[in-house]
């Protein structure tokens, strides 16, 4: 690994949740100084020895960060471009750089395989983003979380014009995920019987371990990148299929799965995919 040629004083906003402590720890191995702004409620007590924890809320409550001066600082948690606004003003003139995490859920239209950061991004149509708050984006059923990370993006470079860099992660995966959108497949393989997958076995798939995209973060700081960068993997194209072969092959999985997608049912049988006719049920 090694250390950094040039040590940072890194700010992480969040730091606690599920990529935040990758980046913590990444941070730390390198050599830089890290401090983290959250409530302290999530994951309280696991920080490293060494880092510096300042409690705050992005509501309202970032007195902490006042009179304080950081080379880099890292926003995971921002879904609401008020948090950048007001983070920001503080943070501008005491931080040289601002990266911002953003998503993949950016893009007007993600059903388009090999679109690039140039792709037309989610339009707002609601009647004042600085208005909007967590609650009002759970109950759009998180239609407005794509539209307001944007609008995010757009006040980080605004508040940090040159300065920024904005990183577009897809599904994120690894320890300490909790959305099971992932973890369900290689728990669902293992209970064995027939696997029913959604769509079809040669539907390009695509995810980034959680430490590989922290590890990632951190040297694009070092390095002093800005810009726009999707982030998601893997480097070689990955197939539905694919992706559940390689998890029944990990598994050592040596009994048969019965991939059903929408009425054309695939088993998969030493590492192949073979089809056959089969019903069009759904996985309850």
């Amino acid at each position: 690994m090694g250390k950094a040629q040039k040590p940072l004083t890194i700010l992480i906003l969040g730091g606690t949740g599920f990529t935040g402590p990758f980046q913590v720890k990444y941070a730390l191995a390198r050599g830089h100084k890290v401090t983290v702004f959250n409530r302290g409620k999530t994951h309280p007590g696991e920080l490293p020895e060494g880092v510096e924890q300042l409690i705050g809320d992005r509501n309202g409550q970032l007195d902490a960060l006042k009179g304080r001066k950081w080379d880099v600082v890292i926003d995971n948690p921002t879904m609401l471009p008020k948090w950048v606004r007001d983070a920001s003003e503080i943070l501008k003139g005491n931080v040289d750089r601002y990266v911002f995490i953003s998503t993949i859920s950016v893009y007007a239209n993600n059903t388009k395989p090999g679109m690039d950061e140039t792709a037309p991004l989610a339009k707002y149509d609601g009647a004042d983003a600085m208005k909007e708050t967590r609650d009002t984006v759970i109950a759009s059923k998180f239609a407005l979380y794509g539209p307001l990370k944007a609008l995010s993006e757009k006040e980080v470079e605004k508040w940090f014009p040159g300065k920024a860099l904005i990183i577009r992660p897809g599904l994120i995966v690894g320890p300490g995920d909790q959305t099971d959108r992932f973890t369900y497949w290689p728990v669902r393989i293992d209970r064995g019987g027939e696997v029913l997958a959604p769509g079809d076995p040669s539907d390009p798939v695509q995810f980034i371990d959680a430490r590989d995209l922290a590890e990632w973060t951190i040297r694009m700081a070092e390095q002093g990148t800005t810009g726009v960068y999707n982030a998601t993997g893997p480097a070689t194209p990955l197939t539905v299929g694919g992706m559940l072969e390689g998890i029944k092959n990990a598994l050592g999985f040596d009994r048969e799965i019965h991939l059903d997608t929408g009425g054309f049912s695939r088993e998969i049988k030493g590492g192949t995919v073979v089809g056959h006719a089969g019903l069009g049920a759904a996985d309850g």
